[in-house]
């Protein structure tokens, strides 16, 4: 016994390499971009110096964690399992000093956000007017786009919660918890004065002829309208344009004879419903969930918490409390 207590303490093997934030943002930078000089320029450094923070990781950890060649930095298995870890340390230190800013007084708040399309129009402005009316001295940032890319945001610490619908096929990663809000349905939309808007029943063969608007991020979605066509002995639609905006989208559809599967929650109010010729009962079963998304075993900072509130009560308010799902307003801290 006497002899092992003379033994180092094993946990320190475990416990003592100690990872720069600084080094790891570096790190991160090579890992997305699969270059050093890239890293270097988003970081505003030298080359040099990413490499010699990557050089240092590598030192203390006692890998490889890149293989270097003629065609970038690829990560080895160690980069790979850095890379999970050091997403939620990066982020989380942004976060701790973000509010620990406002608690010292330095600032009076900040607060930035991922909204999906599926929020922007009706739900993100009734919360923005609540949020400032109640928190006027907390700077409000949000950001919008695809899930995919917001959830990237997410793990990065660029934003502290997510708010989207996502396609059923995305891979959501096991560092992002997740609470269902409500059901996103599409319909097929077009414009008011389309040629097809006034006949009484729409037939997947007119369909067919038609021009669809689509993102191709939206891959799943895309297949699933093919099988319906498919299914039914037609040829999927040859002619479609792939747009990742929904105000380009909309646009669109107003100034051409397209149709497009869209969610009624884009349609701000009546006055802009009335411009669109919607049909809600097709062969088109095309339904997502809306999430409400941050990182697992992440705290929200008081600021962040309450605006997930006034989210939460303006989704009840556009969607009807009966179509909320899991997600609940929490106590103020």
């Amino acid at each position: 016994m006497g002899a092992i207590m003379n033994q180092p303490d094993l946990r320190q093997r475990f416990i003592k390499p100690s990872m720069d934030p600084q080094k790891l943002q570096h790190f991160l930078s090579v890992y997305d971009t699969g270059s050093f000089s890239r890293a270097a320029s988003n970081n505003n450094v030298s080359q040099q110096a990413v490499s010699k923070s990557v050089a240092k990781l590598e030192e203390t950890l006692a890998v490889r964690l890149f293989e270097r060649g003629a065609f970038g930095a690829e990560p080895t298995q160690f980069g790979h399992a850095l890379a999970r870890r050091a997403k939620v340390i990066t982020a989380e230190s942004r976060l701790a000093a973000a509010e620990i800013s406002a608690l010292r007084g330095a600032d009076k708040g900040y607060v930035r956000i991922g909204l999906g399309w599926s929020f922007l129009t009706r739900i993100a402005p009734m919360v923005i007017n609540r949020f400032s009316e109640k928190q006027p001295g907390v700077t409000l940032s949000i950001t919008s786009g695809d899930t995919r890319s917001l959830y990237e945001k997410l793990l990065r610490g660029e934003v502290e919660f997510v708010a989207s619908a996502p396609p059923t096929d995305l891979e959501i990663d096991n560092a992002i918890e997740t609470a269902e809000m409500f059901e996103d349905r599409d319909v097929i939309m077009m414009r008011r004065d389309h040629p097809l808007a006034s006949k009484a029943d729409v037939t997947l063969e007119d369909l067919s002829s038609q021009t669809w608007l689509l993102s191709m991020q939206l891959q799943m979605q895309w297949q699933r309208i093919c099988n319906v066509f498919l299914a039914a002995g037609l040829s999927p639609p040859a002619k479609y344009v792939d747009m990742d905006s929904v105000i380009l989208a909309k646009s669109t559809l107003l100034q051409s004879d397209a149709v497009m599967l869209l969610a009624k929650e884009l349609l701000a109010t009546e006055e802009e419903r009335a411009q669109y010729h919607i049909i809600e009962k097709t062969e088109f079963p095309i339904a997502r969930t809306a999430y409400f998304a941050i990182r697992r075993n992440s705290v929200l900072q008081p600021a962040a918490q309450s605006l997930k509130n006034e989210l939460v009560a303006a989704c009840r308010t556009v969607i009807g409390m009966n179509q909320l799902r899991g997600i609940t307003v929490a106590e103020k801290p």
